[in-house]
C-alpha cells in the first residue's frame, strides 16, 4: 500500500513525502518588502513537518501588476539575502523548494497591460527575458527550480488560450503555436540555468471557445516533451461545472495524464484529510498531491498526521485567506 508519507522520487529530487505545499499570497512583510519573522517561522514549521516539496508564494516581477502588493516581492534589495535564508531552512530539512512565478499583466514598453494579441515579437522576447531573469534570481537565492503559473487567469494562461489568443503568426492559431512562448522559455531556462521547471496548467477554461480538456491534455504532453519536469493541475473555476460530492473534481483528468506522460503530475485542490489522499494514491495513477490553505491554517499539521497515521486539516475551507489575499488564517491565530 502506498502512503502519502512514503519517501519517493520526484524527477531529480528525493522527497520525504508525496505532499507538495503550494503557496499563494504573501502579506507578512515589513517596509521595503523585507520578510518578517513570521515568514521564516512558517517555513521552518513547514519544512520540518514532513512536507515533500514546497512551492513558494506567488512572485510577480512588475510593481504595476494586479496582484503585486499581495505577492512576494522579487525586486527589493534584500531579496537574495532573505530568500537564501528561506531556501537554506528548507534544505536543512532536506526539502526542495521551487519559486512560483505568477503575473497577471505584462508591460511591453508601450502598453502597461498588453494582452496576447497586442504583443509584437519584440514584446514577446521582452516577456521571455523577464521570466529568464526571474529564474536567474531564484537560482541566486538558492531555489531548486521555478514553477511557471500558466493556470487560473494569469497572463500565460490567457496567452495559451484560444479564447484570448487570435494571433496569426507563429505564436497563435494551433495548440503548439499558442504554447510556443512557454516552450521557448522552458528550453532557455534548461539551457542557461539547468533548473527544474514545473508548470501549473488549467484542466479547462469553462468558456465557450476556450481551452478544452482535450487541448489541455495535448498542452501538458507538449510541455513534457519540451523540457518541463513536472505539471500541477488547477482550474480557472470549478464552481460552474463540477460537483465534488462524489470524488475530486480533477481526479479523472490527473489520473489519465499521469498515465500518459513520464514526468510527475501533481493533483491540487480541496484535499483536506489523510484517508482521502491515501485512497486516491492507491486507486489511481496519481503519485503527488498538493495543499495550500491547510498550510495557512496550520503550518506544521503534517507532523501530527505522520505521528498518528491519520488526520484532517483544521482548515474550514472558508477561503478568507485567499479572497482577502492574506498569508494568515482568519479562523485560527497561532
Amino acid at each position: 500500500m502506498k502512503d502519502i508519507f512514503d519517501k519517493c522520487k520526484f524527477g531529480e529530487f528525493n522527497l520525504n513525502s508525496r505532499i507538495i505545499r503550494t503557496g499563494a499570497w504573501e502579506r507578512q512583510t515589513e517596509d521595503g518588502g523585507f520578510l518578517s519573522e513570521e515568514v521564516f517561522d512558517r517555513y521552518e514549521k513547514m519544512a520540518k513537518s514532513g512536507v515533500g516539496l514546497i512551492l513558494s508564494e506567488m512572485f510577480a516581477f512588475d510593481p504595476k501588476d494586479r496582484f503585486y502588493e499581495y505577492s512576494t516581492n522579487i525586486n527589493y534589495r534584500g531579496f537574495i539575502k532573505d530568500y537564501k535564508q528561506i531556501t537554506d531552512i528548507c534544505h536543512n530539512h532536506d526539502v526542495p523548494i521551487l519559486g512560483q512565478l505568477a503575473f497577471f499583466y505584462f508591460d511591453d514598453g508601450d502598453n502597461q497591460k498588453a494582452e496576447p494579441n497586442d504583443l509584437t515579437i519584440e514584446g514577446i522576447r521582452k516577456l521571455q527575458a523577464e521570466v529568464i531573469m526571474v529564474a536567474k534570481k531564484f537560482s541566486f537565492a538558492g531555489f531548486d527550480g521555478i514553477q511557471i503559473n500558466m493556470g487560473n487567469n494569469f497572463y500565460l494562461s490567457r496567452f495559451t488560450n484560444p479564447y484570448f489568443n487570435q494571433r496569426e503568426d507563429k505564436y497563435g492559431g494551433n495548440t503548439l503555436n499558442r504554447l510556443r512562448i512557454v516552450l521557448e522559455i522552458i528550453q532557455l531556462i534548461k539551457k542557461s540555468i539547468g533548473f527544474h521547471v514545473s508548470c501549473r496548467i488549467n484542466i479547462e477554461d469553462v468558456r465557450n471557445g476556450g481551452l478544452t480538456q482535450e487541448e489541455s491534455m495535448k498542452m501538458a504532453k507538449l510541455l513534457a516533451e519540451n523540457g518541463a519536469d513536472s505539471i500541477q493541475i488547477t482550474g480557472r473555476t470549478i464552481s460552474m461545472k463540477y460537483d465534488a460530492a462524489e470524488k475530486h473534481v480533477f481526479l479523472d483528468y490527473a489520473n489519465k495524464l499521469a498515465e500518459e506522460i513520464d514526468i510527475p503530475v501533481i493533483l491540487a485542490g480541496n484535499l483536506r484529510d489523510m484517508k482521502t489522499m491515501n485512497n486516491i494514491l492507491n486507486s489511481s495513477n496519481v503519485e503527488f498531491m498538493s495543499l495550500s490553505k491547510p498550510f495557512v491554517a496550520e503550518a506544521d499539521f503534517l507532523a501530527e498526521w505522520k505521528e498518528n497515521g491519520e488526520g484532517t486539516s483544521r482548515c474550514k475551507g472558508c477561503n478568507n485567506c485567499y479572497s482577502k489575499k492574506e498569508s494568515r488564517c482568519f479562523q485560527y491565530e497561532d
